[in-house]
């Protein structure tokens, strides 16, 4: 049995009409073009602190973030795309091949003060006018010889997010969820790994969002493998989706547990444990918690529900955006602020727990819940009840 693609042109509800009220329809926005400009003065006073000339960014994620949803890529699969940006004290520059730099200045960062430097294809790297117009002392978020490599601490002037990078992360939350309710309505068994995998992909192209992962697993396979990138193996009662999208450079991952006919109670209780320690975590989210205690707190959680060495097994998690998830600060003294994504990714044997949440100044807030998946309320210490999506038996 093969699968058939996806020709729904648009999947909505009342909600994620109301916020498409609220966003930009182009580039060109004066919201747009002021988010933009916050962050140039923020990236600048940074390089004041860092005693910086200037500093080149060439990643599309931070593109995406420094302009406020711009894409410089040309080749979809690389860090580095076709445009850079170059800020000094006082000047903007856009550096380019003569093929690309026209088409990037008028689409992607309309209005927002850049001035174009070109260079034609057989005249070397663009990044080379950094050395000609950019001073002494230079910052880069690519390896550059000449140029100071400072990826992370650009990555981590991403946060917090503005008022409209919430209101797109609540979007490309909810679309994704209403997109999986629909795509769960069409898989059934039979359907290999592959076929599932081309369904969610078709669907979530239809409606204007990439994806930068795509794992399907299903039964035995799904149990064995934390990462099961889509084989040919055909689904008999069980499938776990994990779809990570992408839009506006902001990311949402999320993922969904179908199960075709009753599951065994060990599938489920290992789904409820995974979505208690997701639920607890959440809970605990408040600004300036250090990150050190979160992962402290999963370690007692795991054991106190019988899966003490699980949480060695995946990434357990951390703020997201422009990045898709940073699971490194566990391991820092760094803390938890307001105006931010998180991403957690609770596994245990078969099952993942993972969503978009946003921390605002109103608290919590789930963002790819939606209303016809069934849910599942839990109580938390910190927090009280916080519901998630449960297990789809259809």
């Amino acid at each position: 049995m093969t699968a058939t693609f996806c020709l729904d042109s648009r999947i909505t509800d009342d909600y994620l009409q109301r916020i498409e009220q609220r966003l930009p329809t182009s580039m060109n926005d004066e919201r747009v073009r002021r988010d933009a400009q916050a962050k140039v003065e923020k990236l600048r006073l940074w390089m004041v602190q860092q005693k910086l000339d200037s500093v080149l960014i060439s990643r599309y994620d931070n593109f995406a973030w420094l302009t406020c949803g711009g894409d410089n890529r040309v080749l979809k699969n690389t860090e580095t795309g076709a445009g850079h940006l170059l800020l000094t004290a006082d000047r903007q520059y856009l550096l380019a091949y003569s093929m690309d730099g026209e088409r990037i200045l008028e689409e992607q960062i309309p209005a927002q003060g850049y001035q174009l430097e070109t260079v034609r294809w057989y005249e070397g790297d663009p990044r080379h006018l950094t050395f000609k117009l950019g001073g002494k002392r230079i910052a880069a978020d690519t390896a550059l010889p000449g140029a100071e490599e400072r990826t992370l601490e650009i990555h981590r002037l991403h946060e917090p997010l503005t008022e409209l990078e919430i209101d797109r992360c609540r979007w490309l939350g909810r679309q994704s969820a209403l997109l999986l309710e629909a795509l769960a309505r069409r898989l059934h068994p039979g359907m290999t790994e592959e076929d599932v995998a081309r369904e969610t992909q078709c669907l979530y192209s239809l409606h204007g969002i990439e994806l930068i992962v795509l794992l399907v697993g299903s039964d035995a396979r799904a149990i064995r493998l934390r990462h099961s990138v889509p084989s040919g193996k055909r689904i008999e009662k069980y499938i776990l989706l994990h779809p990570a999208a992408r839009r506006w450079g902001l990311h949402a991952n999320i993922c969904r547990s179908i199960h075709f006919g009753k599951p065994e109670p060990g599938l489920c209780q290992t789904y409820h444990a995974a979505a208690t320690i997701y639920a607890r975590t959440l809970g605990m989210l408040q600004p300036s918690l250090p990150f050190a205690n979160i992962l402290a707190a999963q370690k007692t959680w795991y054991a106190d529900l019988g899966y003490t060495n699980e949480w060695r097994e995946h990434f357990q998690g951390g703020p997201c955006g422009y990045i898709p998830c940073d699971p490194t600060r566990c391991f820092t003294a760094m803390h938890v602020v307001a105006g931010q994504a998180y991403d957690w990714f609770i596994t245990l044997p078969g099952v993942m727990s993972e969503e978009l949440a946003l921390l605002t100044i109103s608290g919590i807030e789930v963002a790819s819940l939606s209303p016809n998946w069934p849910s599942l309320a839990i109580d938390t210490p910190t927090s009280g009840e916080i519901r998630l999506p449960d297990m789809i038996v259809v």
